[in-house]
């Protein structure tokens, strides 16, 4: 089988980032890199006149608003990234090519799916849930499809003749060949990849570096390329710059729905749950926040997330604009069906897992708890509170005898008169920790038909400890 390769140029990452955001659509917005040339601007910056390369004092003269970003190659490379997390479960061998480009190993693919276009029709399926600009091309090596891709050929075809013909008219301007040795080429005539195809590797290798002979024979596929392939992440991660700054808690749940949407379909694509969100909130001149939501039963869903979030911003105060939003996940299991009982009846709308992560998003993490048992005989020391719902079951609990629904915060001297019912109950205990307890328990009724837990001490004294409901 003959190799196939097929290459996705993004030219303007960072641009699409911001697609989402009316405001990178309506006003005319450009990203600089750091010679202040323009090398993105979306279509109402075009509209007025301002041109790639263009540089940024032209350009601000043609419109006194510009919106102008500095150019972050972190966000390209994360967009990338998430661009190829969603391919490889269409195909499996990609490769960050360039900073701007993916690469595709589709050859060994075509067994699987039938033909090329059916493969072809899947990968555009994943692309269009990114909103991304890209070009895109079929080669015979790595560089014949990345070249075609960059110059817009925008075709995907197994022939390789068709491919090589496209390739003849291509100026050596656009190949990956330095200007030097551009430069050496044309003094001999040599100007496009027609002309250079024509010239024996013999003829070549007596005037010009080895790197020339390399492009070339990697270029026309007689040269086998390295390509290192890309594994996928086990954790989402995702960070987005703003265009303007948010100094509301609840103008953030737009742009933070991006992020949701993102991490739904992260999760989805595996099957998987998460319990934990981390979002970091990036403040102007600031020390970044950290906002921390859990669901206790795991989520993957973006609107119940966004729920979450909701009651957690309400009390949410911000000391400074947010600039930027980060959102990463904590550990992530496989999802298991929910198993329901078909003799309970109707259920409410909210499981118990789901009620204790809104009032933990609502009330804050530490407010809310579950009555525990200790392995104590000691009253007061017999139970705990416990994080909501949590199960301990490492030492079994001791079978203790009746005991009052209501235990008094301390122990208090008995003043009523009261009839002994049952008893005594001796408790002695405590003396490894400092608190040793000596106490004969009774249950007595009072005069007014009121059961209480009473205790006498060694030294004849008398105290009330609980009363029966």
């Amino acid at each position: 089988m003959h190799s196939l390769w097929l290459y996705l140029h993004f030219p303007n990452l960072q641009l699409d980032s911001y697609a989402l955001e009316e405001r990178a659509i309506t006003s005319p917005l450009v990203i600089l890199d750091s010679t202040n040339s323009i090398v993105q601007l979306n279509q109402a910056a075009r509209d007025l006149g301002i041109k790639m390369h263009m540089s940024l004092g032209t350009a601000a003269a043609l419109h006194r608003d510009l919106q102008v970003v500095p150019f972050n190659p972190k966000i390209e490379q994360q967009q990338l990234s998430l661009i190829a997390q969603n391919l490889y479960l269409t195909v499996s061998d990609i490769s960050f090519f360039s900073p701007q480009g993916l690469l595709l190993k589709v050859h060994n693919m075509l067994g699987l799916y039938g033909d090329l276009s059916t493969l072809w029709g899947m990968i555009k399926k994943q692309l269009a849930s990114h909103h991304v600009h890209f070009s895109y091309a079929s080669g015979h090596s790595p560089l014949a499809a990345k070249l075609l891709a960059v110059r817009g050929w925008n075709k995907v075809t197994p022939k390789h003749d068709e491919i090589r013909g496209a390739l003849k008219h291509i100026d050596l301007v656009f190949t990956d060949l330095t200007s030097k040795e551009i430069g050496k080429l044309n003094s001999v005539g040599i100007k496009t990849v027609e002309q250079l195809f024509s010239v024996p590797f013999s003829d070549l290798a007596k005037r010009f570096d080895t790197q020339v002979i390399t492009y070339l024979g990697q270029l026309r596929g007689d040269f086998k390329h390295p390509v290192d392939f890309f594994h996928p992440k086990e954790h989402f991660q995702q960070y987005i710059e703003l265009l303007y700054e948010i100094e509301r808690s609840d103008v953030l749940l737009k742009p933070i729905q991006h992020l949701l949407t993102s991490l739904e379909n992260f999760l989805l694509q595996r099957d998987e749950l998460t319990q934990q969100l981390h979002l970091t909130l990036y403040q102007r001149d600031k020390t970044p926040l950290n906002v921390n939501i859990g669901s206790q039963q795991g989520e993957y869903r973006a609107r119940n997330w966004s729920a979450l979030l909701t009651l957690r911003f309400e009390s949410l105060i911000l000391s400074a604009p947010i600039v930027a939003l980060q959102l990463a996940t904590g550990k992530t299991f496989v999802r298991s069906p929910d198993k329901q009982d078909l003799f309970l009846g109707r259920q409410g709308a909210v499981s118990r897992l789901q009620l204790v992560s809104l009032l933990s998003a609502k009330l804050g993490d530490n407010v809310l708890f579950s009555p525990g048992t200790m392995n104590d005989y000691r009253p007061e020391c017999a139970s705990k509170y416990t994080p909501p719902l949590e199960i301990k079951e490492s030492t079994p609990l001791y079978n203790s005898p009746l005991r009052p629904s209501l235990l008094l915060p301390a122990p208090i001297i008995l003043s009523e008169v009261v009839s002994i019912m049952h008893g005594p109950e001796r408790i002695s205990t405590g003396w490894w920790d400092h608190h040793s307890v000596v106490r004969d328990y009774f249950i007595a009724m009072s005069q007014d038909g009121q059961w209480f837990w009473i205790f006498r001490t060694p030294e004849k004294q008398w105290f009330l400890h609980g009363i029966f409901s």
